[in-house]
Order: C-alpha cells, then sequence, then structure tokens
C-alpha cells in the first residue's frame, strides 16, 4: 500500500511518499528531486542511465526527463522525500534561460548534513503545528543547496542543455495538437497525418526532439490535467476520468496509480489537507 503527504509552495511543491509498487516510465512538467528516507530505496532509470537512490546520492529529473522506478514486492515500502521544483520559480531564483535543464547529472550526492535536513523537512511536515514559515525557509534552503552541488558538477560535464531548443515545426504543432485535446482520447496514426508524417516518422523524430515518445508526452500532459482536476475540483472522480477520455474509472484509478503511486483518491485527499503554505502564508505564492 503506498501512502502520501503534500506540501505547496512558490518553489512547486513537496510529496513523502511510501511506495511500495513499480512507477512506469513518466515525466513531469516540473524539475524533481528524490531524497531517499528509509525501507526499500528500489532501482530508478533516469534517461538512459541507472540510479539507486540511498543515504548517499539523491535522484536528480529534469522537466519532461523520463524516468521509472522498480520496486521489489518482497522488499519493504520505500519511504521518499520528492521535491517538484516549478520550472518558472527555479528560472528565476538561479538565473536561468527560458527552458534550461537544471540537471546535467541523474544524482546528486548526499552528505549528513543534507540527510539531517531532509529528515528535519520530513519532521516538520508531520508535526501539522509546524506547517508555518519554517518549513518554506528549510525547504527552499536544501532545494538550492542541491541546486548548488548540482551546478558546478554540470559546469565541469557539459553546458546546460535547453530544452527550449528549436523544435521541428511538426513536433511543436504535434504538442499543440495534444493540449488542444488533452481532454479528448488521442490516435497517434491521425496525430501523425495531421502534422505530415508517417507514423513511424512520426516517433522517431518526436524522441528525438523531446527525449520522450509521444505516448510519454500525452501522458505527461494528461497527468498533469488529472492532478490540477483533483486538486481544483470537487467532480467526481468518474467524472475526471470521462474528462481525461478514460472509459472506466477503474483505467483511470490505474492510470494515475502507475505514474504517482497513489491511487487518486488517496491523492486528493492529501491535496485537501492543510499542507499548503498558501493557506497559511498568502503572500508566500
Amino acid at each position: 500500500m503506498s501512502s502520501i503527504k503534500l506540501f505547496r509552495g512558490e518553489f512547486g511543491h513537496v510529496s513523502v511518499l511510501t511506495v511500495s509498487s513499480d512507477l512506469v516510465t513518466h515525466a513531469h512538467t516540473e524539475a524533481h528531486l528524490i531524497i531517499w528516507l528509509e525501507g526499500a530505496s528500489g532501482d530508478m532509470m533516469i534517461g538512459d542511465e541507472a540510479v539507486t537512490p540511498g543515504p548517499g546520492l539523491a535522484a536528480a529529473v529534469n522537466s519532461f526527463e523520463p524516468h521509472s522506478h522498480s520496486m521489489s514486492s518482497e522488499q519493504e515500502p520505500g519511504l521518499f522525500l520528492a521535491f517538484y521544483i516549478d520550472p518558472d520559480w527555479a528560472r528565476r531564483r538561479y538565473g536561468l534561460a527560458a527552458g534550461a535543464s537544471l540537471f546535467a547529472r541523474p544524482t546528486i550526492r548526499m552528505d549528513a548534513l543534507r540527510n539531517r535536513a531532509a529528515q528535519q523537512i520530513f519532521d516538520l511536515l508531520y508535526d501539522d503545528a509546524n506547517i508555518d514559515e519554517l518549513v518554506v525557509y528549510e525547504i527552499e534552503r536544501l532545494i538550492d543547496n542541491l541546486i548548488d552541488v548540482a551546478r558546478p558538477q554540470a559546469l565541469r560535464l557539459r553546458p546546460l542543455r535547453s530544452q527550449s531548443r528549436h523544435l521541428d515545426f511538426r513536433v511543436r504543432k504535434a504538442i499543440e495538437l495534444m493540449k488542444l485535446n488533452i481532454c479528448e482520447r488521442i490516435c497517434f496514426d491521425e496525430l501523425a497525418r495531421n502534422v505530415g508524417l508517417s507514423r513511424a516518422h512520426f516517433f522517431t523524430l518526436f524522441k528525438e526532439q523531446t527525449r520522450l515518445t509521444p505516448n510519454v508526452y500525452w501522458n505527461t500532459l494528461r497527468m498533469e490535467e488529472a492532478r490540477r482536476q483533483l486538486q481544483g475540483s470537487q467532480e467526481s472522480l468518474i467524472s475526471v476520468a470521462c474528462n481525461l477520455g478514460f472509459t472506466t474509472q477503474g483505467n483511470f484509478s490505474r492510470f494515475f496509480r502507475d505514474h504517482v503511486g497513489v491511487p487518486p483518491i488517496q491523492y486528493r485527499r492529501a491535496a485537501a489537507s492543510r499542507m499548503d503554505c498558501s493557506a497559511v502564508f498568502p503572500t508566500e505564492r
């Protein structure tokens, strides 16, 4: 069984997640930091690299970078602190070009101080009496520290790759069509025809340009819309499922769990909790 607790702020949001099942290959619009706290760590694939989070290593995932997480059914669940970093906040805070990647490598070294800071944030998030400006300060301080470690590493290896680099006009058109039809079922053969390509050429070009297959990119957009609807509306799960083109609530729930790690009803409960700095400090947003 998986569980989740959320905290939202100007930086994005933090999830405290207990994971016991696999997460399929997926991506996020936000950059993503995953810190192991206890239990099973599992094995991740980030882009083309294998990563095992642990006490000495945090996982670092760029915006729209494919990643998956495999957990053995024989192991105890793993407890993770996951930071989803808003791209606009990161761009302003760190002086990045629009669309620039935060991380050149999928790992960041964790030392004793960073592990203690992560544990402190976990403790604060699970003590509702401490949901105050201290939580925001500690979260942003740890993100800053991890980014400071990652940036010199990136400069040593290669320039940060910008995801805003020029895309082929047919890929741009396909992405716009996906966004315009996010609440519809999609046919990739038809999408390929609409941009003037065969299915095979379309899939090859799309992955070359975005690092994601059209299916994973489409599911990323649908997941963002699912999260938005679950957080911002009181519609029933079956209504949210239908809004996103799913034929049954069960199919939607499986899709959501495979991408987030928890069922949508559990995510909605967590999102509706008071773990939101904007509810306590409106000026933070």
